[in-house]
């Protein structure tokens, strides 16, 4: 990918978690006299990825647990790879479970 379709990715990505960390403060992205585009984009998409859904007997947004897991990530790229290690096989058993 270009590096200038990766920063658009970047910068559309933090503007949708700094929306669902308001989502998590204020229970909207926006306040509602504000009709910007950007605003109602973010809004949608949100709603669309199920990040954020209408809680009726709060009468505002609340963050799903997929959108609270996206919101407060600590710094996980996207489809990144994380290593494994190995356990260590000095008597060439893995260690029992515990049954109950």
């Amino acid at each position: 990918m270009a590096p200038f379709l990766l920063r658009m990715i970047d910068r559309n990505e933090h503007r949708l978690i700094e929306a669902l960390k308001k989502v998590d403060a204020h229970g909207d992205i926006a306040p509602a006299s504000v009709h910007d585009p950007m605003v109602m984009v973010l809004r949608q998409k949100a709603i669309q990825a199920h990040l954020m859904q209408w809680d009726d007997s709060r009468g505002h947004y609340v963050l799903t647990g997929t959108g609270r897991r996206r919101a407060y990530a600590r710094n996980c790229a996207p489809g990144s790879v994380l290593r494994f290690r190995m356990r260590d096989d000095a008597d060439g058993q893995s260690p029992q479970r515990k049954t109950d």
